[in-house]
């Protein structure tokens, strides 16, 4: 079995640097299946939810343990920054302006807001004004009354 990680080919874990496999093992426990359904945990149920709580302000990269993303290398911070640009743009994240120039860990918030129906929501049955609604009353009287005139003349008049 190959494994493919980072763009790099193993041909089992134990090829692997540690630091790789450690990154690999953790993608491993992010994409469990644990009911065996065949579609992760993690996209089962509130989806933004899981993806938030799987998101840690430790961040491990190239071996190294960083407390914080102001922590990390130049390159390897930009190219974090532009990761949730992406998730930004696509609407999964919502990526505090903050986030670049705080030493503390970066705030993220979801994304999501309720949004405006296609078409406006109002009553099946508008309602109808007391007014409006005793003529329109009064007028399938006469209507009903008139309907009864006729057929009664009608049966009298044979």
């Amino acid at each position: 079995m190959q494994i493919i990680f980072n763009g790099k080919s193993y041909n089992s874990l134990a090829e692997m640097p540690a630091n790789e496999r450690t990154a690999y093992e953790q993608m491993q426990k992010i994409f469990v299946d644990a009911n065996g359904n065949s579609i992760p945990d993690f996209l089962e149920g509130d989806i933004a939810r899981n993806v938030m709580t799987a998101f840690t302000n430790v961040v491990n990269y190239d071996g190294k343990v960083y407390n914080n993303l102001d922590e990390l290398p130049a390159d390897a911070r930009q190219k974090v920054q532009d990761a949730f640009a992406k998730l930004n743009q696509m609407g999964i994240v919502n990526v505090n302006a903050s986030m670049q120039a705080s030493s503390k860990p970066a705030a993220f918030e979801p994304a999501f807001q309720p949004s405006k129906p296609l078409i406006p929501q109002e009553p099946a049955i508008g309602e109808v004004s007391r007014a409006r609604g005793l003529a329109l009353i009064i007028a399938v009287a006469v209507a009903l009354f008139i309907c009864a005139t006729g057929a009664a003349l009608f049966l009298f008049a044979r």
